[in-house]
Parts: C-alpha cells; structure tokens; sequence
C-alpha cells in the first residue's frame, strides 16, 4: 500500500488573492498611461489573463463608487449601505 500524502502536498500551489477596486484602478491609469498589459502583470504580480479581464471591465470600475477595501462590485448591495460604509 502507498503511503498517506501529507496535508502540506494537498494544498494548492497557488493562494487565491483579492485585487481591491482601488488597486484596479491605479492598473487601469497606468495601462492608459501606456503601459503594456505584459508589463502591468509583472509589475502587479498577476496573470496576464487576470489583467486583461480587468482591463476588459474598466468602464464598470470606474463608474464604481465604493467604499474603501471593497473588493468585487455586485449589484446586491443597496446605495445606502455603501454609504454607511464610506
């Protein structure tokens, strides 16, 4: 019989990390600054895909109103609790 793998080989090889919309934003600035998206993913350590995918949802991020640290848009959230939270 195989032995039992530890817990430490279980776990993925890559965290899940949450981009603030404020981080997202300063992305955007910087891409319509000039900055290539190859340059933009290795600057903020983050797949080219992830960053294209940010890039193609710029309007909405901009247009976003958000108290600080949020980290997704939805549209669940009531005007008045984003007021409370700023």
């Amino acid at each position: 019989m195989a032995p039992k793998k530890s817990s430490e080989e279980n776990k993925s090889k890559r965290e899940s990390v949450r981009t603030t919309v404020e981080l997202k934003e300063e992305l955007i600035a910087k891409h319509e600054s000039g900055t290539r998206v190859s340059d933009l993913a290795a600057t903020f350590e983050m797949p080219k895909s992830t960053v294209c995918t940010i890039l193609k949802n710029k309007e909405a991020i901009k247009a976003a109103d958000v108290a600080k640290d949020v980290t997704t848009l939805t549209s669940k959230r009531s005007k008045f609790i984003e007021e409370v939270e700023k």
